[in-house]
């Protein structure tokens, strides 16, 4: 999860969106390992009665334990031959370690014979060098043929931020996280303990993270609680800072229509202040504020201890089967965490957490495949039923289903050397086909994508991924705020301190990525215009 955390960040960050891409208007003819070719629609020759031509496709894994041989792989070919009507071989091409990954991704991508036929990739400024040099190719001929999966799974946003300008569609996603993933979680046991009633507003939240850090919710006769905790990331903060419609960490809509970088904003001063106060009277845990917890693990056992009241944290904990809340309850029998309503601020703002809802990973059609052939293998593995095959094997078998909820029968080296999961991130579904969420997380989820709206219409998510200003700029600018602000939190600098911020946000080239933040809105805007055109004729129609 940390590393996975760490390289949405980064994907956010630099405004990559996963996506896939087609052959040069399907005319694609040769497929990577089949030598004889292959025809894109093949299937058995009522004429002749001949067998459709066998597909040999490459497809780059990062995901899973990269079991080759596997089950999941055979299993994937038997549901491809029977939705395509054809012998297919799969030919994995398992990704290094992160640390080596986009220097394996570059030397596949030099040559056609070791270019995979479907190219998983994530954070890599070489796409837009493929799409000039014509490596990967333009997939929206063959998803108005194919793709009726994956056109219907991916929302229209979704797809805008995978689209290029030109009209067509180089880039489809792989794994889009669900529209928002994090929820404000607070102790209900210690609610009722202390009399307490679930807060609306902000003042309502701070007062009852005051109660959970003084009142001896537990009743031990000791003062060992906190009020609030995770990790040391602003995420964890976001009930304080979106209460006030602000996002350090984005840039946002401003009324008269321009945008401005969230760290700046005047809005920011005051949740400092409040958070500086309630860290001085031990209401937030002193850990919140070291690098060191960073780490998804020790946030983790931190929920598990049972000692603090509230988090902004995953939906997931609330799956029966997630291994913090497996914890929490072991370690605390008695004790009940529910999810809230986003708190709202001194305006009656309020919002969860959006995601953008581009991907953090894409696939890539390139020139050493048909483009209709491989969309038609990414849309077999988009339908829920071969999704849940290769994420979670056979029911029955490998796992029960009672009363809605997921119960692996396997163990999970069992399920390793299956294979399971080695297709995981290949057009990752987050909705009832993600079976391992009981009913209650799908609907949290559902409902998520309602409290999370507020803040993602005010956040602008960049779809340009050339963007030279910030990346010359932003490093600086960013080291420079995290070191104030968690100064201010921790009282070692006083809350004024953020106006000095602001006026050296400008010397360290916040004028200049300001400039550039506010051309790259304009074009985007305009460009959404045109691409609401190119969606309404070329995919619509084929839903």
């Amino acid at each position: 999860m940390k590393k996975r955390n760490a390289v949405i960040t980064a994907s956010l960050a630099a405004m990559l969106a996963l996506s896939a891409c087609s052959g040069n208007s399907g005319s694609g003819n040769h497929v990577n390992g089949n030598k004889n070719g292959n025809d894109p629609a093949a299937t058995n020759d009522a004429a002749t009665d001949k067998p459709a031509a066998p597909l040999a496709i490459s497809m780059a894994l990062m995901a899973g334990p990269k079991t080759p041989d596997s089950w999941a792989e055979k299993t994937l070919e038997e549901q491809l031959a029977a939705s395509m009507g054809r012998t297919v071989d799969v030919q994995p091409v398992f990704l290094p370690d992160w640390s080596e990954l986009n220097t394996k991704i570059n030397l596949l991508m030099s040559a056609k014979d070791t270019r995979p036929g479907i190219l998983w990739t994530g954070d890599t400024k070489e796409f837009l060098k493929w799409i000039d040099a014509g490596v990967v190719q333009d997939v929206t001929p063959s998803l108005q043929k194919y793709g009726k999966e994956i056109i219907n799974y991916y929302s229209k946003d979704t797809l805008f931020y995978h689209w290029d300008s030109s009209g067509k569609m180089f880039r489809i996603p792989g794994d889009v996280p669900e529209a928002s993933y994090m929820t404000t979680i607070l102790r209900k046991d210690w609610l009722d303990n202390l009399g307490l009633q679930v807060p609306k507003t902000l003042d309502e939240y701070v007062a009852v993270l005051r109660a959970f850090a003084n009142d001896d919710p537990d009743g031990n006769g000791k003062k060992d609680t906190y009020g609030l905790s995770g990790d040391n990331y602003y995420r964890s903060l976001a009930p304080f800072f979106y209460a006030y419609g602000v996002d350090v960490e984005n840039f946002i809509k401003q009324e008269d229509g321009s945008v401005k970088f969230g760290s700046v904003m005047p809005e920011v001063k005051p949740v400092l202040e409040l958070l500086q106060t309630l860290y001085k009277e031990g209401v937030i845990d002193p850990r919140m504020s070291t690098a060191a917890n960073s780490d998804d693990e020790k946030v983790n056992e931190i929920f598990a201890s049972g000692k603090v009241g509230s988090f902004y944290r995953f939906v997931d904990y609330f799956n029966p089967g997630n291994s913090a809340a497996i914890s929490f309850k072991k370690l605390n029998p008695t004790g009940e965490y529910i999810a809230i309503h986003p708190v709202t601020g001194p305006d009656g703002f309020g919002s969860d957490q959006p995601d953008p809802r581009i991907g953090w990973c894409y696939l890539v059609v390139t020139d050493a495949a048909d483009a209709d052939s491989a969309v038609q293998v990414l849309n077999t593995m988009a339908t829920p039923d071969t999704f849940k095959l290769l994420a979670f094997g056979k029911e029955g078998e490998h796992y029960e289903m009672k009363d809605g909820i997921f119960t692996p029968t396997i163990t999970p080296d069992e399920g390793n050397k299956l294979g399971l999961g080695n297709f995981g991130w290949y057009i990752q579904r987050k909705d009832a086909a993600n079976i391992k969420n009981v009913p209650a997380v799908t609907e949290l989820f559902e409902k998520k994508l309602e409290t999370s709206q507020p803040m993602r219409d005010k956040i602008v998510v960049f779809k340009a991924l050339d963007r030279p200003e910030w990346d010359k700029y932003s490093a600086d600018i960013k080291k420079a705020r995290d070191e104030l602000f968690w100064l201010i939190i921790t009282g070692k600098k006083p809350a004024s301190a953020f106006d000095d911020f602001v006026k050296q946000y400008e010397k360290l080239g916040g004028k200049q990525i300001d400039e550039e933040a506010a051309g790259l809105f304009e074009k985007q805007q305009q460009d959404y215009v045109e691409y609401d055109k190119w969606y309404e004729t070329n995919i619509e129609p084929f839903k």
